[in-house]
Order: C-alpha cells, then sequence, then structure tokens
C-alpha cells in the first residue's frame, strides 16, 4: 500500500512490525541470541532497526532463510540448520526462534523442531511475525512468552525498595541515554533498581523480577501488559509514569512512583532548583536577544509515551505556541493526555488527517522524527525539526546526552532555543 495512502503503514512510515519489535526484547538480554524463520528480507530489516543502538548486533541475530520449497514442505531443514550453525558457533543464555509472518502462515512447530536438535540452551519460539500490529505488540508478547517460559519461584522476601523498570527499550531514539538518566534519578531517590528487562542485564538478573517491592512501567505501550501479568502471578504492584520530561515533569513522575513506594525526594529537589535557576538565567539572556521561545504551531509525532509525556514538558515549561497536536503511534490509556493539547491523533486511525495536517503545515515545530519532516519538505513548507523518533536521517546523536530527567531538561531546552535562533538568522 502506498505510503500517501496510509500513514500508519507500518513498514514504511512511522513504525516498525512485530518481529522486530519482539527481537528488540531479547536482544536487549546480554548473550541472548535471535534467530528469524523468515527470509532475508525479513532479517535485514530488523537488523538495520536495531543495529542503530547495538553496532555489534549481527553477532546475536542470524537467519534461517527457508527458500520457496518452504511454502509447501515446511521451515524444518533449513531451521535445523541454522540452529546447527548456532549450536557449534554461538554460546547464548537463551535463543529466541521467531517467525516471520510469512512464515507463520505455514505452521511449523518451530519449539519442537528445536527440541529435537537437543541444544545445549534453552529456547523460546514465538509466532511474532507481521500480521498484527507492530514494534509494541512484538516487544510486549516476546516479554510476556519470556516470563511464561521461565515461570519463575515467587520470592517471599522482597528487596526493601526494590523496583523493576517495565517497557525500556534502547531500541528507541535516544532510549539508552534516557534510560540512564532514569536510572540515576530513581537512585539519588535510593531506589534499587533491580533489572530492566529488554534493555539490559543478564539473564539471571532477569530471574530476581519477582523479589521487587513495585515495577514501573516507563512506555505503556511496551511494558504495560508485562506488569499486569507480573502483578497476577507474583502480586508485584505496579505504576504507569511515563517518561520524565522537564523539571516539573520529572519531580511529578518521581511524586507519583512515591505514592506507591515512598522514597526520600530531598536530593532531587535539590538538584532540580539548582537545574532550574542556571536554566532560567541562560534563557532569560536568549530572550533579550531573540525573543520568546515561541513557534505559530507544534506538532509531536513519536510512539504513545513519548509523545504524550514530551507534549506535556512542551507546553507546560519549554515553548509557547497557538496551537499543540500530538500524533501517538500507539494508544495508551493509562497516561493522561497532554492538559494543554489542541488534538490528540493516532497513526492507525486518523492516518488520512495526519498527512493533510502535515501537508499544510507552516511555520511549524515538528518534535517527531525524518517522516514528518520529509512531508514538510517535499511541500516546500517552513518548519523546524527536533528528532524525538524514529527514522532519523537528518541528525547523528553521539554525546550521552538524554532528553529525559534533569539533564535532559537542559539538553531540550538547548536544542529548541538553537533551532529558533538558526530560524531568525539571515543566512
Amino acid at each position: 500500500m502506498s505510503e500517501t495512502v496510509e500513514w500508519g503503514n507500518v513498514c514504511s512510515r512511522v513504525d516498525t512490525c512485530a518481529l522486530t519489535g519482539a527481537a528488540a526484547f531479547f536482544t536487549g538480554i546480554k548473550d541472548a541470541e535471535v534467530l528469524v524463520n523468515g527470509p532475508l528480507w525479513c532479517y535485514f530489516y530488523a537488523l538495520r532497526h536495531l543495529e542503530k543502538a547495538n553496532c555489534r548486533l549481527g553477532e546475536r541475530f542470524h537467519g534461517s532463510q527457508p527458500d520457496n520449497n518452504a511454502v509447501v514442505y515446511g521451515t524444518e531443514e533449513c531451521l535445523t540448520e541454522a540452529l546447527e550453525y548456532i549450536r557449534n558457533n554461538r554460546k547464548p543464555s537463551i535463543l529466541l526462534i521467531e517467525n516471520s509472518c510469512s512464515v507463520s502462515l505455514i505452521g511449523d512447530d518451530i519449539e519442537g523442531i528445536a527440541a529435537k536438535s537437543r541444544l545445549p540452551f534453552p529456547v523460546v519460539g514465538l509466532d511474532s511475525g507481521g500480521l498484527n500490529g507492530g514494534f509494541a505488540e512484538g516487544y510486549s508478547k516476546a516479554s510476556l512468552r519470556l516470563w511464561q517460559y521461565l515461570d519463575l519461584p515467587d520470592i517471599k522476601i522482597k528487596c526493601r525498595s526494590g523496583v523493576n523498570l517495565l517497557g525500556c527499550t534502547t531500541a528507541y531514539f535516544n532510549g539508552k541515554n534516557d534510560l540512564d538518566e532514569i536510572k540515576r534519578i530513581l537512585e539519588i531517590a535510593n531506589y534499587r533498581v533491580i533489572a530492566t528487562p529488554g534493555a539490559g542485564g543478564e539473564l539471571e538478573v532477569l530471574q530476581k523480577v519477582p523479589a521487587a517491592q513495585l515495577n514501573i512501567v516507563i512506555n505503556e505501550e511496551l511494558g504495560l501488559e508485562t506488569a499486569k501479568y507480573l502483578k497476577e502471578r507474583y502480586g508485584t504492584p505496579y505504576v504507569v509514569v511515563g517518561i520524565p520530561y522537564g523539571l516539573k515533569g520529572t519531580m511529578r513522575w518521581l511524586e507519583k512512583i512515591t505514592e506507591a513506594l515512598p522514597a526520600d525526594l530531598e536530593n532531587i529537589r535539590e538538584e532540580c532548583e539548582k537545574t532550574r535557576i542556571e536554566l532560567l538565567t541562560a534563557v532569560n539572556e536568549a530572550r533579550c536577544t531573540w525573543g520568546e521561545l515561541w513557534f505559530d504551531k507544534i506538532i509531536v509525532a513519536a510512539p504513545g509515551t513519548t509523545a504524550i509525556c514530551m507534549a506535556q514538558a512542551l507546553r507546560e515549561e519549554w515553548a509557547d505556541t497557538e496551537k499543540l497536536i500530538v500524533i501517538c503511534q500507539n494508544r495508551v490509556k493509562k497516561l493522561p493526555p497532554p492538559a494543554e493539547a489542541d488534538e490528540i491523533l493516532l497513526t492507525a486511525k486518523d492516518s488520512k488527517k495526519i498527512e493533510q495536517l502535515l501537508q499544510q503545515a507552516d511555520n511549524t515545530l515538528i518534535l517527531g522524527s525524518s517522516s514528518e519532516s520529509s512531508v514538510l519538505l517535499r511541500e516546500g513548507k517552513e518548519f523546524c525539526c527536533c528528532n524525538i523518533a524514529y527514522p532519523v536521517q537528518d541528525e547523528v546523536l553521539l554525546a550521552a546526552a538524554p532528553f529525559a530527567g534533569i539533564r535532559g531538561a537542559g539538553h531540550m531546552l538547548q536544542r529548541l532555543w538553537n533551532l529558533k535562533i538558526k530560524a531568525q538568522l539571515p543566512y
């Protein structure tokens, strides 16, 4: 289907397939490996996206490459051959075998085929495919499948102030830097981060997940279903807090966590206040030369949690605008919508309206990806673009600078002011 007809086209516009999301979760476990049981197109498509966060991911990411005969005779022969290669050359802590959407239609019992190979490491099978949903659905499905497979025993004596961070991934734009800042803030507040499933840590560490007193859901579209499962299985309460953007947003984020699991926030308040004064001084000087940080229209387009939380911080403490439009790649239910958003759109539901909105946008700030900015470039519109989501073709991030948290507040404000200044320069 043409991307100009459907903005929400999974494989070309604003999202990636479920196979990529499932692989992102498992490759977020140290020494875990993934075998894609599908054509090379699916293998390289997922690898291209995931290796942005890990340039050596190809060493742990494999493909079975079934031929045309597999449609009739099944994929057992090529899958067994790929498993034999992994047995002889790799030592994964756990292996995910996932079918592509086309291979899923064949109906092979991939776990049964793996069992015949008598592999010396645990194997999880998953028909992730691309048949239903995109990255978030695949990530969530893979997460649930892991916990069901492990079936860990409950831990009666919980770790004091121990928390797990659910729904985190380095496959989101700047995801690793944001996660590092989130963990730093929680540790200052004397929380102990036990595990971040799908975003680092060894399999042995993940087995301590039931020891947490609280599960904190960061990206709702990735972690909510897992939080529900862990509550049902181990009785662990959870709280959906989103991503802490901005100084006010960071304090509100922490206060929501302390309602569920109390902690001392005095040190964080002091750091926030110190940073607030420093940023206010710098911004006041910029205002004297360049005026207020104002944009006629602002469009925020990103994965659901990112879009909702970023829009809130933008309107609350970073910039002013006449109209704020939020475009979510995924539907979120637990996070409250931005109080001052004029319109909230969903890519799958409002694709034609989003396309028209972008074609008509002018003098606009886009907080999104190269997908949105490419439309405005084709239409010859005047706009500023601040990338907060993939795909990104016009910016390289090399420094360890987060968008989230206290340090991220300064980084984001810097990016927005520099966009405004550049737009007003006469050359």
